[in-house]
């Protein structure tokens, strides 16, 4: 059965890294909300890094480290489960309940995972260019 997108709210770029001593805001940081036909709602959050040759801002990937120290390049998005948001909500208020990367316990499936990447990929992103 190939999973559906019910409905989602785009915050776009809800939030930005503080401007560093020239004023210029390093990160932009973007997230979607989506609720899927098996009843699960997840979120997408990812980023564009301003690019000081090129004078743009472009996507970027999330970077983490193993054990080793060694880089880990984990991707463009970052996709979780998020049962408990409620649709229209204000930003904010979300996203002070939501847990920190490293206290999820559950993840999202690959049907649910790329499900909402391909649809946002595809519905949504262009928008935040």
């Amino acid at each position: 059965m190939s999973l559906k997108i019910i409905r989602y709210k785009n915050y776009g770029n809800a939030m930005k890294a503080m401007p560093d001593e020239n004023n210029k805001v390093s990160d932009l940081f973007y997230f979607c909300l989506f609720e899927l036909d098996n009843g699960r709602k997840l979120s997408i959050h990812t980023y564009k890094t301003y690019n000081d040759k090129k004078s743009i801002y472009e996507w970027n990937t999330f970077m983490s480290q193993n054990e080793k120290g060694e880089d880990i390049d984990l991707g463009e998005y970052s996709v979780s489960y998020n049962d408990e948001y409620n649709f229209g909500e204000d930003f904010s208020e979300w996203f002070k309940r939501i847990p920190l990367a490293a206290d999820v316990a559950e993840h999202p499936f690959d049907d649910e995972y790329y499900c909402v990447i391909d649809y946002y990929e595809k519905n949504i992103k262009p928008k935040n260019n």
